[in-house]
């Protein structure tokens, strides 16, 4: 995984962005083409279900950007609570910064994206907000914790059962939730995870 630090938006893209104002539009970049929605049929405008309806959401933000200097055709990188960008998946090492700044005139950080090339430097960037623990757990890539009514809890890294010891920032997590929980956390780097909490 790369980790890198970009340049802080500049006085006017903050004063744009925190005006609603769409930074890109201003500033002279081609918008994002706007998603066509498939047409309802006559069932689902009487909210029969026929498959004709669009599914949940993927992304909270999707972007088109030009960056010339980005090589391959697929970029996947996790931005964090301060603003570092964390790479998962991507050829070579250009500066990430222009798919960034894009999404973040929609999204703030923390968020997942993956990148994808359109046609030479052109690229469509999609991102999920997520939430960002640090969780102080060396071993495995992926912790579930489960929590039933009964207090039974259960941990298992990686898919499979752990006695390890049941780290008390993904419990707290859950606790949240209520008596009854799930968490699972996705190691973004070192001690950060991407987490995703359930009540039971």
């Amino acid at each position: 995984m790369g980790l890198f630090r970009r340049r802080k938006e500049t006085l006017n893209e903050q004063l744009l962005r925190e005006a609603g104002l769409d930074p890109a539009q201003v500033l002279g970049d081609a918008p994002p083409p706007v998603p066509l929605e498939p047409p309802k049929s006559v069932l689902a405008t009487v909210g029969v279900p026929d498959g004709s309806q669009p599914r949940p959401k993927e992304w909270d933000a999707a972007v088109t950007v030009t960056a010339p200097t980005l090589t391959g055709d697929r970029i996947e990188f996790t931005t964090i609570p301060d603003g570092d960008v964390i790479v998962g998946e991507e050829m070579g090492d250009a500066d990430l910064a222009p798919l960034a700044d894009a999404v973040e005139r929609r999204v703030d950080p923390p968020y997942r994206a993956v990148a994808t090339r359109q046609d030479r430097d052109l690229w469509a960037v999609g991102a999920k907000r997520i939430e960002v623990a640090e969780v102080p757990f060396p071993q495995g890539d992926k912790l579930e914790l489960s929590r039933n009514r009964d207090g039974e809890k259960e941990l298992r890294v990686d898919g499979e059962a752990s006695e390890a010891a049941i780290p008390q920032e993904l419990e707290q997590l859950g606790e949240v939730a209520g008596d009854s929980f799930y968490v699972e956390g996705s190691r973004i780097d070192g001690d950060l995870w991407e987490v995703r909490v359930t009540a039971l």
